[in-house]
């Protein structure tokens, strides 16, 4: 009998030792492998986004080309977003931020897509969540919505004010309201340049 309670013992503790839970060690090895592997797809992502504008080395004539290749980029970006946050320091820690093509393939992957999230509601929102959580910069999120704004008017205009440059002193009204919807101080009159008209 004691020998039977003892193999049922035995038993019960291998069943339980099966199933489980990873260590901390495995969960770290599991999380490391994660972080090593969606920087390996940033670093694939800003090759494409890059290696298609740089002469020299993957030029596409075609302009259709380049629009395909940042489409299917930003795809890839709003996924890794919606799953894992907005790319960060916080996120790939020491190991993976100093390299180039972590760093900045969210930044131009966006810079060549503001239209996309000008224009639908959804994403301006995933972007604007990913800001107020502080895992992208207000004053870059601003920049990137003046990039389209730039474009449309050839370099004339923008909205927010940024490194694309200042708003026009006919926008005030609008362009406050917009910096204050993605949590930004509003522009004093003198901030502000005096434009023409630009359509």
């Amino acid at each position: 009998m004691k020998k039977l309670l003892f193999l049922s013992i035995l038993l019960l503790s291998f069943a339980c030792t099966e199933n489980k839970k990873p260590s901390i060690s495995e969960e770290s090895t599991v999380n490391q492998q994660l972080i090593d592997s969606i920087a390996y797809e940033l670093c694939t992502m800003y090759g494409l986004d890059q290696g298609i504008r740089n002469e020299g080395t993957f030029i596409l004539s075609k302009r259709e080309d380049i629009l395909k290749i940042d489409s299917i980029n930003f795809a890839k970006l709003v996924r890794i977003v919606k799953e894992f946050g907005y790319p960060n320091k916080a996120f790939f820690g020491k190991e993976h931020i100093p390299h180039e093509c972590v760093e900045l393939s969210s930044m131009a992957i966006m810079l060549h897509n503001p239209h996309k999230i000008i224009h639908d509601q959804a994403l301006f929102d995933l972007f604007l969540d990913e800001v107020n959580k502080g895992n992208l910069s207000r004053e870059f999120f601003a920049t990137i919505l003046d990039k389209y704004y730039w474009s449309r008017s050839r370099g004339e205009r923008v909205m927010y004010g940024s490194s694309f440059g200042v708003p026009c002193i006919d926008t005030k009204d609008e362009t406050n309201r917009l910096r204050m919807e993605i949590g930004l101080e509003p522009l004093k009159d003198e901030e502000f340049k005096d434009c023409e008209l630009v359509i």
